[in-house]
């Protein structure tokens, strides 16, 4: 006795066989392009040009680049890599992101140059950049793009960052990036950034860590600062409306504040053991911190902030 299983279709002699229909294929260019951009390095969108013809050119115009040295065992043959997929790019193909990420090597300044270039070509708004402590970026290099976001990884800006103009720079967010000293400029690096309105600046130190550090921004609305190791931080912001400080104990900082407009300020701080090490200088810093605060609308201070300085 045989059992049939249920779930077999049974061909009958003469029926035609169901086509079989490329469903992600017969999507809309613009959908595919959104797709391949989600790889996490570009290469693997280049590789999708062999499927079939339909697939062939549809890389060349994804709106997010990825470039990793990552998945290449030499600089040089990432500089090929890269060259190439810049060139293939159709002229009037605009990219909305460039994430380049150049570790475990020395960093090729003329390839981030040309990506610098490309991506002032094709009217990026968005730079991600992971180039190392150990590689030193120079400013230049930034010279006449129009970013509007630019975003740093594990970076050390070299001397001068403070008077590269980016005239058209909305956002900018440094993470665990290393801060010059080495001219005035650098001491009040953002001034030169009149369109600057997002401020993020997480786990980043000074060169010299005694230096006067100053924000200005006349435009900027957001700030966001964590474990910034200075002695002194002046902030010259007078449209400012957010203002969140997080990681106060990872070094005593003394404030000096103007934020006439600030709506909302969030104050917190987590115990690393400093506090009871530095505890007047971590009061003081505490004192001048909440007198810069004075006039916000609204400021949420943390309980643990409290249990610190009680």
């Amino acid at each position: 006795m045989s059992i049939q299983n249920p779930n077999k279709k049974i061909r009958i002699e003469g029926e035609a066989e169901e086509p079989q229909i490329d469903r992600l294929s017969s999507l809309p260019d613009h959908v595919l392009h959104h797709v391949l951009s989600f790889f996490n390095d570009t290469q693997f969108s280049v590789r999708t040009c062999v499927l079939s013809s339909r697939w062939r050119s549809l890389w060349k115009h994804v709106p997010r680049l990825t470039l990793d040295t990552d998945f290449f065992n030499s600089a040089s043959s990432f500089a090929r890599y890269v060259d190439g997929v810049l060139s293939s790019r159709p002229d009037g193909s605009n990219v909305d992101e460039i994430h380049f990420f150049h570790l475990g090597f020395s960093l090729d300044k003329e390839l981030f140059h040309r990506v610098v270039k490309f991506a002032a070509s094709s009217n990026c708004q968005e730079l991600i950049v992971c180039v190392g402590y150990d590689e030193i970026l120079e400013p230049h290099l930034l010279a006449d793009s129009n970013l509007g976001t630019l975003r740093f990884r594990c970076t050390t800006l070299g001397t001068g960052f403070g008077s590269c103009a980016l005239s058209s720079l909305r956002v900018l967010d440094l993470d665990d990036c290393c801060l010059p000293c080495g001219s005035a400029a650098d001491l009040d690096p953002f001034a030169n950034f009149p369109c600057l309105e997002n401020l993020t600046l997480c786990r980043c130190a000074m060169e010299d860590r005694q230096c006067c550090f100053k924000i200005s921004g006349p435009r900027l609305v957001k700030l966001e600062i964590s474990a910034l190791c200075c002695s002194k931080l002046e902030i010259f912001a007078p449209e400012l409306k957010f203002f969140d400080i997080t990681d106060m104990a990872k070094s005593p900082i003394l404030y000096q504040l103007a934020l006439p407009s600030l709506d909302h300020g969030i104050i917190s701080v987590h115990d690393n053991g400093r506090v009871e090490k530095n505890k007047e200088e971590m009061k003081a810093s505490c004192i001048s911190l909440l007198q810069g605060l004075h006039n916000a609308s609204s400021l949420n201070v943390r309980s643990h902030f409290l249990e610190v300085y009680s």
